[in-house]
């Protein structure tokens, strides 16, 4: 059976959601890669985990398709639902006091990382992996997402004061996991 190509990521995402074999391929083909890439990073490269979360958000965005409306592109659209999927999860592993997943945190520092020294990344993503789940969460949005201390404190409900005191010992475990001095 041959289909039309959908005309825009909207038609795409409704052909899916109908159950359209050669649509779901082509939402699967199309965004698959870049949602796992992008959950991959921020369960620290625990792959059931992150096969998991992306199965999920697809999921979600199949039943939530009416919603889409195209005022951003797709990518963004799953990537938001992913997100949101990710937030479940921490607080999921929070509640079950479980330290399951790491997080892969990549150094500012250029010379820290400049020939792709995959062995400090597996030391990171192991040192983050033995850190509570709220430490790993606020890490992940604090230097992955690039968010502000207000808007962690927003998301969590917590206050200000509280998103920095775990951000300082969210790094006070960090360093000492990986064995580094606190300069």
């Amino acid at each position: 059976m041959q289909v039309q190509p959908a005309a825009t990521e909207a038609d795409l995402l409704t052909e899916a959601a109908a159950g359209n074999p050669i649509a779901v391929r082509a939402l699967l083909d199309g965004y698959g890669d870049a949602l796992y890439g992008f959950l991959y990073a921020r369960v620290g490269g625990h792959a059931p985990v992150a096969e998991d979360l992306l199965q999920e958000t697809f999921l979600e965005a199949v039943r939530s398709a009416s919603t889409f409306r195209g005022e951003s592109s797709l990518k963004t659209w799953l990537c938001t639902i992913a997100r949101r999927r990710l937030g479940r999860h921490y607080e999921a592993e929070r509640k079950a006091a479980a330290a399951r997943a790491g997080l892969a945190l990549v150094a500012d520092d250029p010379a820290d990382d400049r020939h792709g020294d995959v062995e400090r990344r597996d030391q990171i993503t192991r040192a983050l992996g033995s850190l509570p789940a709220v430490h790993r969460q606020v890490l992940v949005m604090k230097y992955l997402d690039d968010r502000t201390v207000d808007e962690i404190a927003q998301e969590l409900n917590r206050s200000r004061v509280q998103v920095q005191s775990l951000l300082q010992r969210a790094r006070a475990g960090l360093r000492d996991e990986i064995g580094e001095s606190r300069d």
